[in-house]
């Protein structure tokens, strides 16, 4: 059987369109690139079935072919359209239109092929041997499906490109817009809008037109990365020889000697660049196997230097700690070496005062209290000092007990009795008992919260204000609260006031210079041991204080 240069020429085209599909289907695994790899497959398909119809002699294997090619077509818009949609997201569309897809397809299938609906019959070949055929009733059905697909399809990415911030999705948008529209132009115009209206003989031209995709997608694949897809060079030169080795089989029946030499300075051509390929991408190797080696080399002496670095750091930690361990030691040390002195002078006051050593004028006996204050705070600064440090390091300074802390707040009261009515402030709180549960507490250390709480509730205030105490118990938690109309805390103060030790706000500092700065923090300290909560908080500065102690009301082990 003789076969007509139409028919190698579409067989042609359709090698190199599925040369172009495995360097897709090769080159990159993203969900996009196999959609259109099928896209491609079934142009290849179509195309090669326009061969063997244009070739057969045989009317009713024609008939059979041409209404298979518009099937085919209708694959084509189909799988376009489903690419349209996955495409560049690279994400699977609703499962529903796949299988709406599939189903039409499957559906339609039979209406194709093996009735008279689409074509209804193939007519004897003119002079000019090209098929022609007839359209049956239901032929529109086609078109309005084929043209349909693809303007909705154009339609989606021309809305993807308008709505894309993205520069290189939008170049790539852009590209494969025009390259559906190239493509898809000259065949749709000499395979089925020429045939509606009676002109066939361009029917085997219209795929052989598909070939001008090769270059405009190989060109999108290298330059934008389309889909991205690595375009192996060697690959699509070794496919590109496999074609012209196809053509080969067929030249003494269409080309002749003009044909062999053509074939064969092609050859060269495709050997030459193969060649060339091959050598590139092997200095490539090369390179990357030598970078591979300085970069090992660079690593190996980071690594090195991270070491040695790391070694330094841990030596320093080390010392550090030792260093902040000596520092514990000695604020302990200290502590206990200055409770000793301060307990003696304590007792020789109240002695003085109790008259071991005389009759004492009342000038003097304030004096001594005064001094016996002093005292009291001083030795309230070195419990302090001892405080952070057994937190610090971890000792067990709580020494449980069930108690009531309302004896403690009125042995708070009385002690700051004087500085209350200087100030001439008022103080509230509840007095029944039952506004008072039984706590699981340090009585002593509860008693230093309290103290340090309510001294700056004192401390702070303005002449003439209030200090208004009030207690609940909510969900098996003691929340005592406490709002005074001092000198309130800024937004800045409040963040430092329990992080930093030591911390002091400027009004704080004008109006007690003498403070250290540590109460709070070590209150907080107290209260957690206890598995409660301290709170601050203030509307601002000059807008008061309140001040939130939580402790829980069921008994719990405290380690």
């Amino acid at each position: 059987m003789e076969i007509s240069i139409f028919s190698i020429l579409n067989w042609f085209t359709a090698i190199l369109i599925s040369s172009l599909a495995l360097v897709i289907y090769l080159g990159s695994r993203t969900y996009s690139s196999r959609a259109f790899v099928h896209c491609l497959f079934w142009v290849a398909m179509w195309i090669s079935f326009v061969g063997v119809f244009v070739n057969t002699k045989n009317l009713d294997n024609a008939l059979f072919y041409s209404r298979l090619t518009y099937y085919l077509g209708s694959m084509i818009a189909a799988s376009f359209l489903y690419f349209f949609f996955t495409y560049p997201e690279d994400t699977r569309p609703n499962k529903l239109l796949l299988w709406s897809l599939i189903i039409l397809q499957l559906a339609s299938a039979y209406i194709y092929l093996f009735t008279d609906l689409i074509i209804s019959r193939l007519d004897e070949a003119n002079f000019t041997n090209f098929h022609r055929w007839s359209f049956g009733p239901l032929s529109f059905i086609f078109e309005l499906a084929f043209f349909g697909f693809f303007i909705v399809g154009v339609a989606i990415l021309y809305i993807k490109y308008k709505k894309c911030k993205n520069s290189n999705i939008r170049s790539n948008l852009r590209y494969m817009l025009w390259t559906i529209v190239v493509g898809a132009t000259p065949p749709s115009l000499m395979c089925i809008i020429l045939p509606r209206f009676g002109y066939y003989d361009l029917n085997w031209l219209g795929p052989i037109t598909e070939i001008i995709w090769i270059p405009i997608i190989a060109y999108s694949i290298i330059h934008y990365r389309q889909m991205n897809v690595r375009a192996i060079i060697t690959e699509v030169l070794a496919i590109a020889m496999s074609a012209i080795f196809f053509v080969n089989i067929f030249i003494d029946t269409s080309f002749g000697i003009v044909g062999k030499i053509a074939t064969f300075i092609i050859f060269l051509i495709l050997a030459y660049f193969l060649v060339k390929g091959i050598l590139r991408e092997a200095g490539d190797q090369e390179k990357l196997r030598i970078l591979n080696v300085d970069l090992e080399l660079k690593v190996s002496e980071q690594t090195i230097e991270l070491r040695n670095a790391f070694d330094l750091e841990k030596k320093a930690r080390r010392e550090l700690e030792k260093l902040n361990e000596t520092k514990d030691q000695f604020i302990m040390i200290t502590q206990h070496h200055l409770r000793t002195p301060v307990t003696s002078i304590k007792w020789s006051l109240e002695e003085m005062q109790n008259g071991v050593y005389g009759t004492i004028s009342p000038a003097l006996k304030q004096a001594m209290e005064n001094a016996g204050t002093a005292v009291n705070r001083l030795t309230r600064i070195v419990d302090d000092f001892l405080s952070i440090t057994a937190i610090k390091v971890g000792a067990q300074i709580l020494n449980l007990s069930k108690e009531s802390i309302r004896p403690l707040l009125d042995d708070v009261l009385s002690e700051l009795r004087y500085d209350i009515e200087h100030m001439h402030l008022r103080v509230t709180y509840p007095l029944d008992t039952a506004s008072w549960p039984e706590l699981l507490i340090d009585a002593g250390k509860m008693r230093e919260v309290l103290l340090i709480i309510t001294e700056n509730a004192v401390r702070y205030n303005v002449d003439g204000g209030s200090i208004d105490i009030t207690t609940r118990i909510n969900d098996g938690m003691f929340e005592l609260i406490m709002v005074n109309t001092g000198l309130g805390i800024d937004e800045e103060d409040k963040i430092k006031i329990f992080t930093s030790l030591f911390h002091r706000s400027a009004a704080a500092r004008t109006t007690h210079p003498i403070g250290m700065g540590i109460g709070l923090s070590v209150s907080r300290a107290i209260v957690r041991a206890h598995h409660g909560e301290l709170r601050i908080d203030s509307e601002g500065g000059g807008k008061g204080a309140k001040v939130s102690l939580v402790l829980p009301i069921e008994n719990v082990n405290v380690h």
